[in-house]
């Protein structure tokens, strides 16, 4: 994943050091100190590692707080997630800013009842990943999830979404997804987002290259749908087209692009295009981000007495040097840990933990509860370690 800030790690230089007692104690002092920054993973719990809630099917709650979780909402790295357990369905997905996508879901009242913790992230998000998430939140939040408005006859219909800087006469190529069309002749409809130019149905088109060329009326946000002569909707495209100075849009979008596409390729379930249309959405719209409201969604508060301890992975998830042993424990004495590794939920007929995990070669996702008779099972805890360097 790219475009992610790296970890910031101490080295102790190497020198001659006086060998008198209190020189010597000093020395090891540092290097116990250089060793054990140099191990941090990079893990907070601060706003900057606020997420997002996508695809929220039942109702959740941060614990600490009343508000149901809505899609789009901003949720921190550490929340204790907590569904309704009079729901008949519980999924939610997280998309955290340093690439993670933790899709958390249960289905009967006792897995629904441990509650689920928000992995830390891995590794420090670089600030223009922080305010991509952000601006993408408040676009979110001022319009809904109005960014997935592919056309109603056709919700299957292909999606892109590009951002051109116009030619003469206001002339844009359309590129993307536009290329693998076969040549001929398609029609277009065109809708401007904040409808500040009336709608076009129609429009003649022609595929001759690996673009085709289309006329807006003016610099703005629109949907174009590329129509074929059977009259069947293609492809739609969201289409930012900045006015002549308008080339840090452009920019913004391009390093977005390469964002997404990065954490696409680790996993498949990021919505690209969804994300990609609410950051045009800002940018072309002027929807700027609220720190205030994204607050309340962000709790990172134990659970009371009673609940069984969380399993604590050794090393911290994150970034690690080469193969290692991941080893699991509870404070609560005599408690039995179920666990997975391949991302799915941990339920109480998983394996039980017994001997440390071995992470090699790729990256691994670890889950994992605690259970204790008499208790309530803990909350399930999420690690993700990766194999290598963070960027």
């Amino acid at each position: 994943m790219c475009l992610t800030g790296p970890t910031f790690v101490f080295a102790l230089k190497s020198r001659r050091y006086s060998v008198t007692p209190r020189g010597l104690l000093y020395n090891v002092l540092l290097m116990m100190l250089a060793v054990f920054a140099t191990a941090l993973p990079a893990q907070t719990t601060t706003r900057n590692a606020l997420g997002i809630a996508w695809d929220v099917r039942g109702t959740w709650r941060v614990e600490g707080t009343t508000t149901p979780i809505r899609n789009g909402d901003a949720v921190g790295a550490g929340s204790l997630l907590l569904p309704d357990v009079s729901d008949s369905e519980h999924t939610i997905t997280i998309l955290l800013p340093d690439g993670q996508l933790l899709l958390s879901g249960c289905f009967t009242a006792k897995d629904c009842a441990r509650g689920f913790r928000v992995s830390a992230l891995y590794r420090a998000p670089a600030p223009f990943t922080t305010e991509v998430l952000r601006r993408i939140r408040a676009a979110l939040a001022q319009g809904g999830n109005q960014t997935a408005d592919a056309s109603q006859n056709a919700p299957h219909v292909a999606r892109d979404e590009m951002a051109v800087v116009p030619g003469r006469g206001n002339r844009v190529e359309i590129g993307g997804l536009a290329a693998a069309l076969s040549n001929g002749k398609y029609f277009g409809n065109l809708r401007s987002f904040d409808k500040r130019y009336p709608e076009q149905s129609g429009i003649p088109l022609e595929k001759s290259g690996r673009s085709i060329a289309l006329t807006v009326p003016g610099p703005g946000l629109f949907l174009l749908t590329i129509i074929d002569s059977m009259k069947r909707p293609r492809i739609e495209f969201m289409i930012a087209v900045a006015p002549t100075q308008g080339s840090n849009v452009i920019k913004s979008f391009v390093m977005a692009h390469a964002l997404f596409k990065e954490w696409l390729d680790d996993d498949f379930a990021w919505p690209m295009h969804d994300f990609q249309r609410a950051y045009l959405r800002s940018l072309m719209l002027g929807i700027t981000p609220s720190p205030n409201s994204e607050q309340e969604m962000s709790s990172t508060d134990p659970p009371g007495p009673g609940v069984t301890a969380e399993p604590v992975f050794t090393p911290e998830p994150g970034v690690l040097a080469g193969d290692t042993a991941v080893t699991l424990k509870s404070a609560t004495p005599g408690a039995v840990i179920h666990f997975t590794v391949d991302s799915s939920q941990p339920l109480e007929n998983s394996r039980t933990y017994h001997a440390p995990i071995i992470v090699k070669g790729i990256p691994q996702t670890i889950r994992a509860f605690a259970e204790s008779p008499g208790m309530k099972d803990s909350p399930v805890v999420t690690g993700f370690f990766r194999i290598g360097n963070s960027n």
